[in-house]
């Protein structure tokens, strides 16, 4: 047998030597009738071998590349590989007729393609259409193996990609009938399998045994066993193949299965998130799949969970007792996923419930759920990122019904149907990167037709205390992540707030830090508090209502006590930006003007301070102003009309009046004493306009307008009384008795002097005002043409027709009409001079 063999063996290997060039010159034309792709070869690389495919013959090329087929869009690598062989039977080389009954692969890259229009890169051989009875190639394979190849596969049209290494694939039958049994077998390594986005087999091993009954194009399967990692699928069915898959009808069944080799199957994103934990006990899962070229695949399966254990690997916290009882289904008219019966223990933590998933491109939510959970020992199995503690008590018993989408967009929206509610006990929380606790003492919750009603829940952060009866639609969200919106519609009533509890970051203050409002508070909140603090200011009794939304506040009939007195405010704040623009209005009833401007920083300005002033101010005021995040004014922006009335006022020390005093020697100047003082102040362009008003006080009667610049820059006019000058007898300065001496004739010591102050309020130029001089000459004149009208009127019945003339009552007859007009020509406008030295004065 050994010489038989060693005989047909050298003369196989003679024939193929005799044979070789006729051989590969035959086969490598008839493959070009064939082929729709180019091949590149180097004609040394083609050989005719026998040893290797014995008892067959083979053409073998090695390092052979073909290109994608002609008819593709692109020319790139289909295949790469190292050796391909072509075997045929010994006894072809006789008959010159050559059928090619195995092919062997291996050492290769392939590279298969489909483009957006369903064309394949792989379609490299032309149909059997095209042979002819005097073809001396056919292909009649019965076996083809693949050893050491790594396959990528890219549908653009169907948006699928596999990248997989075989290492080796087998597939037996007789191909070339149109009925036959096709036997595979092999094992593999999927680094991905992805559909659309979502990563469904990612870095798994595969191995599988299969035998299917081939008619045609259809393979009814009779035989199936695949494991996935070490998750077994039993499954049976049929589909059908042509140039690519055109149909499928499978059922499959779980055989053996676990959880943590079950959950090592899941989609990429899925995976991420259990990375930290391992799971034991029983998994099962079985049903079918069925596709239609073209047709979204339609999956129907049952599984579930029975006495699994899931273990936090970081904290060694264990979840016991899991059940679930689960169903999936998805075609082109619906997609759904349940979960019912579900339990689950965490130490002294119990949650049970049922969940409904539908429409998975815009998931609809139907959720119920029942817990009663220690909060620490739920963060230490689920720790949440934004939180360093959490403690406290809740119980729950919800049910939540609506799209997630609108969950998260709009928490009032008609389509969420939600009840339930919540009872809160010592819940302590800590967020991260913040210095203060947030505790809920206490509080119930309930859940009813998609609102969150709030009962006595109490909130203390910081020396902040609230009590909150309402709505809030996003609480617990918020609470286990502050970067969700928190959306409160209640009554809030406190014994005390300080701002800088809600409004700086961690431990800093309003004089380090700046005010930050998140984005996602939405108030709308009816406000009882009886002392609330921001910096200096204090303010009791406050009630109102405020709106806050997208970091805007507003303010509505807002009342308060501060500084001795009351206001009423409305009021506009849009901190949304890089600044705080303000506008509002506001009564100010009796305000001790001193604590009113030490509590408000002076108002951010220095022209006028805190130690100026004494009194009791009334007021109404409209303003609008630009403040930054730590609250310093944009001066530019002030805008302020308002009117005001002091009582029981005091001016002192103001430089203005001081420097006054310097010229006229009226020393009470310096701290000026007034019942009333009644004026509009308008503030614009960084400028502080004052009307002509009216002050009677301890040192002097006079009348004052003019502007002050924010640079303290002013632009005083003053109107003095003649006889309360010269009570002060300031006979020391020439230039101002010069001017006394020309008055004459004023029996009524009504005759006025008008000064001017100009310039910086330190050293500001002081001038006798002759053009406020003159605008009251023209007063008095219109008021004696009048006066003469109405004299005329009563004793000679002239002027019956002017409507402007009243009848006066006991009218002095023979008045003597004056009007003070200085000096008949002024002399030169020149500035007055201080007095001389006390010593120097003629007193």
């Amino acid at each position: 047998m050994i010489i038989s063999l060693v005989v047909l063996l050298g003369a196989g290997v003679s024939l193929v030597f005799i044979y070789e060039e006729e051989v590969v010159n035959l086969i490598i034309k008839e493959l070009n009738k064939h082929l729709k792709t180019e091949v590149r070869i180097d004609p040394k690389n083609i050989d005719l071998t026998i040893i290797r495919s014995f008892p067959d013959c083979a053409i073998e090329f090695k390092e052979l590349t073909a290109m994608d087929a002609r008819e593709f869009e692109t020319n790139d690598t289909l295949l790469y590989a190292k050796r391909l062989a072509l075997a045929f039977n010994i006894k072809d080389l006789f008959n010159k007729n050559y059928t090619i009954k195995k092919i062997e692969l291996s050492s290769a890259r392939c590279h298969l393609k489909v483009d957006k229009k369903g064309n394949a890169n792989y379609m490299v051989w032309k149909s059997e259409g095209t042979q002819t009875s005097g073809d001396s190639l056919k292909f009649a394979l019965e076996k083809i193996t693949l050893t050491d190849v790594d396959l990528s596969y890219k549908n653009s049209k169907h948006r699928i990609k596999l990248n997989t290494s075989v290492k080796e694939l087998r597939f037996k039958g007789k191909f070339s009938d149109d009925q036959y049994t096709l036997k595979t077998d092999g094992n593999a390594y999927v680094s991905l399998f992805q559909v659309e986005k979502v990563k469904y087999l990612n870095n798994k091993n595969l191995k599988f045994d299969l035998e299917f009954d081939v008619n045609g194009s259809t393979y009814t399967i009779k035989k199936s066993e695949t494991f996935v990692n070490a998750t077994h699928l039993v499954s049976n069915g049929a589909f059908v193949v042509k140039d690519s898959l055109q149909s499928l009808d499978i059922n499959f069944n779980g055989k053996n299965l676990d959880i943590s080799t079950t959950l090592s199957l899941l989609p990429e994103k899925f995976q991420n998130q259990i990375n930290d934990y391992e799971s034991d006990g029983e998994f099962y899962a079985n049903g079918e799949c069925h596709y239609k070229n073209g047709q979204p695949f339609i999956i129907k399966a049952e599984f579930g969970i029975k006495q699994a254990t899931i273990t936090y690997k970081k904290q060694n916290t264990t979840l016991k007792q899991v059940n679930l009882l689960g169903n999936i289904e998805m075609n082109d008219k619906r997609s759904l996923l349940t979960l019912k019966n579900i339990s689950a223990n965490l130490n002294n933590n119990t949650f049970t419930g049922d969940v409904e998933l539908s429409h998975f491109e815009d998931p609809y939510l139907k959720l119920k759920l029942a817990a009663n959970t220690k909060l620490e020992e739920l963060i230490a199995f689920y720790p949440i990122d934004t939180l360093q503690e959490l403690s406290g008590n809740i119980s729950i018993n919800a049910e939540m019904e609506g799209l997630i989408s609108d969950m998260k967009s709009n928490a009032y929206s008609p389509n969420i149907m939600a009840k339930g509610n919540a009872v809160i006990n010592n819940l302590k929380a800590k967020f991260k990167q913040s210095e203060k606790e947030i505790n809920v003492p206490e509080g119930e919750l309930q859940l009813n037709n998609r609102h969150l009603n709030v009962y006595n829940l109490k909130l203390i952060k910081g020396s902040s205390d609230v009590m909150l009866v309402g709505e809030l639609p996003n609480f617990l969200s918020y609470l286990f992540d502050s970067k969700e919106p928190l959306t409160i519609v209640a009554q809030v009533t406190s014994d005390r707030i300080e701002l800088e509890d809600f409004l700086f970051g961690a431990g800093q203050s309003s004089e380090t830090s700046s005010i930050n409002i998140p984005n996602n508070l939405d108030f709308n909140v009816s406000v009882n508090v009886k002392q609330l603090s921001f910096s200096k200011f204090v303010a009791n009794n406050i009630k109102g209502n405020m709106l806050l939304k997208n970091q805007k506040i507003a303010l509505k009939e807002l009342s308060l006590n501060t500084t001795d007195g009351e206001v009423k405010l409305n009021a506009f704040a849009d901190v949304s930006g890089e600044n705080i623009k303000v506008s509002g209005d506001c009564e100010l009833t009796k305000l001790n003007i001193q604590k009113l401007f030490t509590q408000l920083n002076n108002f951010g300005q220095t022209t006028i301070q805190d130690v100026n002033l004494k009194g009791f101010v009334t007021a109404g005021v409209d303003f609008t102003g630009t403040w930054d995040k730590k609250l310093n004014a944009d001066l530019n922006s002030i805008n302020v009309t308002s009117s005001i009335l002091i009582e029981r006022g005091e001016l002192i020390g103001f430089k203005p009046l001081e420097s006054l005093a310097k010229y006229i020697d009226v020393n009470e100047l310096r701290h000026i004493k007034f019942s009333t003082l009644q004026s509009a102040v308008e503030i614009k362009n960084k400028v502080i306009t004052l009307p002509k008003t009216s002050i009677k006080s301890n040192a002097i009667n006079l009348e004052l307008w003019g502007k002050h610049s924010f640079d303290n820059m002013i632009d005083y006019h003053i109107q003095l009384l003649l006889s309360e000058l010269l009570a002060k007898k300031p006979r020391a300065n020439k230039d101002f008795d010069e001017e006394l001496s020309l008055v004459e004739n004023d029996p009524e010591n009504r005759r006025s002097v008008f000064i001017v102050m100009t310039g910086p309020i330190d050293n500001p130029t002081i001038k006798y005002d002759r053009k406020g001089a003159k605008e009251k000459i023209k007063e008095d004149i219109k008021q004696e043409k009048q006066n003469l009208k109405q004299l005329l009127k009563e004793e000679f019945g002239f002027f019956k027709k002017d409507t402007t003339l009243t009848k006066k009552e006991n009218p002095k007859a023979n008045q003597n009409f004056q009007i003070q007009v200085g000096e008949e020509k002024p002399k030169a406008n020149k500035p007055l001079q201080p007095k001389k030295k006390e010593e120097d004065d003629d007193f």
